[in-house]
């Protein structure tokens, strides 16, 4: 049985509601105690969890002025990310590992993008927002959007990569190729 002495700094309420899931099989390999309320907006809670294996998360809804629980999940490092304009799908990208590698007098640099947001495993195409470039003395920020797909219900089954070629606005030089989206930011800043 879990113990939730560890967590003074979530509500009572909201230690009650992942009380049954700690309590669970599945819960019981979960970290027990000292989560931190992240984010709440009202009728939705995101509590995380930070140990020497990274990060846990778990959300909470509100329904009839009662928190439950309604997932979890766990990641490795948190960087912080810039979100893409609202209405606009994230997409990650990397070098494309067949093409020859991007070099001091490299003018383009082939990547492959991936369509972060579930679209029925729909190629980008012609949804392709970008590429927004920004060049500094030492590194090359690049990011992609996507506009969503036309439709309301998309299942989860993975998105292919689309290969794609982004020309640089003069040789690449010694810069660092670097994710735009990036803020240079951890969730560990923000987290006592």
């Amino acid at each position: 049985m879990g113990s939730l002495e560890g967590m003074a700094s979530i509500a009572e309420e909201m230690a009650h509601a992942i009380r049954p899931f700690l309590e669970s099989e599945e819960g019981a390999y979960w970290p027990q105690e000292g989560w931190v309320l992240l984010e709440e907006d009202g009728d939705e809670a995101l509590l995380v969890h930070r140990d020497e294996h990274g990060y846990a998360f778990m959300s909470l809804v509100r329904e009839g002025g009662t928190w439950s629980w309604s997932g979890a999940s766990g990641t490795g490092p948190c960087p912080l990310q810039y979100v893409v304009p609202f209405g606009l799908n994230t997409v990650d990208w990397r070098l494309d590992t067949a093409a020859a590698p991007p070099g001091p007098e490299s003018t383009t640099v082939a990547v492959l993008l991936t369509e972060r947001e579930c679209v029925s495993g729909q190629e980008i195409g012609d949804r392709l927002v970008g590429p927004q470039l920004v060049m500094t003395e030492t590194a090359l920020h690049l990011a992609f959007a996507a506009v969503p797909p036309p439709g309301d219900a998309f299942d989860c089954q993975g998105n292919p990569e689309t290969s794609y070629t982004v020309t640089l606005p003069g040789p690449l030089g010694e810069r660092t190729l670097v994710e735009g989206l990036a803020t240079g930011l951890s969730l560990d800043d923000y987290l006592p």
